[in-house]
Parts: structure tokens; C-alpha cells; sequence
């Protein structure tokens, strides 16, 4: 009998452990999001473009036209830092100009292109992405929902925020 109730209360441990495991996840995004979206707020005469999670703050826009969708081939110089109240530490880029004095930094080849909708990368990048245009300049900003979750990549600790300092260099249109 009392075998069973020991059991019976390690089942009910481990139960209790993943539900408050799984609501710290939440609360931990709910004050990421807040976080981003009190940073955006503090920066002044810009547009933000937000999609489902990412968040687009438009630092500069070109007289392009040409704008990105599904399918487009974007070739682009970037910075992708872990957010921490604005950019904190560096974890990759493709522009060397940036590097200088960092201590870690995984680089990538310059220029960086993927195809848009069809490249593996976090929906966040993804979403941030969709609508740029060629020449504009902008930061992508996303909770750890949209990145890489409760997943450690790399340098890139679990339920890490992101944040990607981007220049669009050329818009390729899909069938071009």
C-alpha cells in the first residue's frame, strides 16, 4: 500500500515539475515580448512592421520597389545578436566590417543569399523578412517562440530572444 502511494506522489511530482517547467517558458516569453516591444517603443522616427512575432523596425528605406516575397532570392549583409533590452552579444554574421574586436562570431559568406519561403531558417527571420525591400535597412526583432525555443544552437542559449541587424542589398524576383 504504501509503495503505491509512493507512486502515486512521484507521478504527481513529475507532472506538477513539467506543468511549471512549461508555464516559466511562457512567462519567460510574455516578458520577452514586453521587453521587445519596450525597446521598439524607445526608438524614434522609425516604422515597425510587425508579422505574427517578428517584429521589423525599419531604420532606413530606399526609393526600391522592389519588395520581397516568397520565392525572391535576397542577398544581404547581417548581424545577428542574442536581444538583451537592444543587440547583446554577437553570435553570427557575413560582414567582416562588423567583427572587429568581438570576441565570438560564426561568419558566413558575403554576400549571404537565400530564397525566401523556401531557405531553412527560425519563422521569426522568416516573418521579419517578408515585405523588405531592396536597399532598406532594418533590425528583425523575436521572442524565443519564434527562434529557436527551448533548443540551445551554438552560441545561442535555450529561450534566447534574437535580434538581426540587416541590410538588403539586392531583390532577386522569383523567375527572374
Amino acid at each position: 500500500m504504501k509503495r503505491k502511494t509512493y507512486i502515486g506522489l512521484a507521478i504527481a511530482f513529475i507532472i506538477a515539475a513539467a506543468a511549471c517547467s512549461k508555464q516559466d517558458r511562457e512567462n519567460t516569453i510574455i516578458n520577452q515580448e514586453e521587453s521587445i516591444d519596450s525597446y521598439i517603443s524607445s526608438l524614434k522616427d522609425v516604422e515597425v512592421v510587425h508579422n505574427n512575432g517578428s517584429n521589423r523596425v525599419i531604420l532606413s528605406r530606399s526609393s526600391s520597389a522592389v519588395v520581397a516575397e516568397n520565392g525572391d532570392s535576397l542577398y544581404m549583409r547581417f548581424a545577428g545578436y542574442l536581444f538583451s533590452n537592444g543587440p547583446g552579444a554577437m553570435f553570427i554574421t557575413n560582414d567582416t566590417s562588423i567583427v572587429e574586436n568581438k570576441d565570438f562570431v560564426e561568419m558566413l559568406e558575403k554576400p549571404y543569399g537565400i530564397k525566401l519561403g523556401s531557405t531553412a531558417m527560425v519563422d521569426g527571420l522568416a516573418r521579419g523578412l517578408q515585405g523588405v525591400a531592396e536597399g532598406e535597412h532594418c533590425y528583425i526583432i523575436f521572442s524565443a517562440k519564434y527562434g529557436f525555443n527551448n533548443t540551445e544552437v551554438a552560441a545561442i542559449p535555450k529561450l534566447s530572444p534574437l535580434f538581426y541587424d540587416i541590410w538588403i542589398d539586392k531583390i532577386i524576383k522569383n523567375g527572374e
